[in-house]
């Protein structure tokens, strides 16, 4: 998925890949998950407790409005997960699709 929304044009040396929603995604090397999402344009990337999509509101670990699965891990927040090479990202899930109620 192209990255249409970069503030600065990335450095290839500095590129790594990630997976979001199974796709092949190009992001920065010490940028968080959710800095490559906004890259894409994504900004309705999760869904609340009770089935609302919602976006990233405080973009800093308070509101948890941007928990995302990652790498199988249900409610990890996107703006403070730092993207690593292969990390596997999922929007727009919860742990209620997984059954994991009460986790």
């Amino acid at each position: 998925m192209e990255r249409i929304n970069d503030v600065l044009p990335a450095a290839t040396e500095n590129m790594l890949a990630i997976y979001v929603d199974g796709k092949p995604v190009n992001a920065v090397e010490g940028e968080t998950v959710l800095s490559t999402l906004f890259a894409m344009g994504r900004q309705a990337i999760s869904r609340n407790d009770h089935g609302h999509v919602v976006g990233a509101y405080c973009g800093m670990g308070i509101c948890h409005c941007c928990a995302l699965n990652i790498d199988g891990v249900e409610k990890q927040r996107a703006c403070q997960t730092v993207v690593k090479h292969g990390m596997k990202v999922i929007t727009q899930s919860n742990r209620l699709d997984a059954g994991k109620v009460g986790t």
